[in-house]
């Protein structure tokens, strides 16, 4: 038995050297595309000075479409970065969660609240939760372009971006607003197994001294009021501060002629201009942050400022470099 024993042990102690071996192989050494790293503009965030991000922005493409960092800086001097992925579900959004707090302290992480209705099942998750301490799982398929480098390189997160993690679109194209956030006392149900990952998100931000806030983009496709009472209900049960902004249009005076790229479902760098703003002047109410626009240690914001300011007629889609 004893032989047996330490058969098995030997066995998986040597499964777990090959595992770490493999994975160190396979995981892209930078966070861009040509390393390989899966979704560069969000992973972009692995990059940024430690302790330097004040405001972490969660959620699907309804995040990366409607903030932009670089607004809230120039006129606020707050730093933000919008960890974003199409079709993010929710234990994606607590991953970038966790990933982010291992470099950075932000004091309000924002979730964007489509993410939350997203339906998934248990085993849709574990090969993500699996990938965060075997990264094999999550790049197996990188063995078809691995390069010399791959063999000895140290993985190190050197591209910093930017657009901190924002995507702009042009164009306008009219949104049908006949029933855009028609009066409802109905409450759209959320699954609790949604419920239990925001729950665990403002855990974690309550541990490590953040704020979680909900927040809803403006879209005439995507949401609703019914949605909209479904999320305040879980706010208040919660306690979670809840920013609907399809309900602000003083505030975020979206103008859905011209505001959207796609007919309502996301917002154009216009539109994303008016969410910023207010989002900006809101988060410098909160007195957390300082004015960080003449400090030599955020001298690159300035510069990624100039350069966002003068490409800024620019049709910029392609963000995976």
């Amino acid at each position: 038995m004893r032989k047996n024993i330490l058969s098995g042990i030997a066995f998986f102690a040597i499964l777990a050297v090959l595992l770490a071996a493999a994975s160190h192989l396979l995981q892209p050494k930078n966070n861009t595309n040509k390393a390989g790293m899966m979704n560069p503009p969000a992973d972009g965030i692995l990059a940024e000075p430690e302790n330097s991000i004040d405001v972490l922005i969660l959620g699907n493409s309804q995040s990366y479409c409607s903030f932009i960092p670089m607004e809230i800086w120039k006129e606020q001097g707050i730093t933000s970065y919008v960890c974003g992925v199409p079709l993010q579900m929710m234990y994606q959004s607590e991953g970038y969660l966790r990933r982010a707090f291992r470099t950075q302290s932000p004091k309000i992480v924002i979730l964007e609240t489509l993410t939350i209705f997203a339906e998934y099942s248990r085993t849709e998750a574990l090969p993500e939760k699996a990938a965060e301490w075997i990264p094999l799982l999550r790049y197996h398929d990188r063995w078809k372009s691995l390069r010399a480098e791959d063999w000895y390189k140290p993985v190190k997160y050197s591209h910093v971006r930017g657009d901190k993690g924002f995507r702009a679109f042009r164009g306008a194209k009219a949104a049908d607003t006949m029933d855009y956030m028609k009066p409802s006392e109905e409450v759209h149900a959320i699954s609790p197994i949604n419920i239990r990952h925001v729950r665990k998100i403002q855990a974690f931000c309550q541990k490590h001294g953040a704020q979680l806030i909900l927040v809803s983009a403006p879209s005439t496709v995507n949401w609703n009021q019914i949605m909209s009472n479904g999320i305040a209900a879980m706010a208040d049960r919660l306690g979670i501060p809840y920013l609907d902004l399809n309900l602000m249009p003083e505030e975020v005076p979206i103008d859905w002629e011209k505001d959207s790229f796609d007919g309502g479902d996301h917002l154009n760098v216009n539109g994303a201009k008016k969410v910023s703003a207010f989002m900006g002047k809101w988060l410098a109410e909160t007195g957390l942050f300082e004015d960080k626009r003449t400090w030599e240690a955020y001298s690159q914001w300035n510069q990624f400022l100039q350069e966002y300011l003068e490409d800024k007629e620019v049709d910029r889609t392609d963000f995976d470099k």
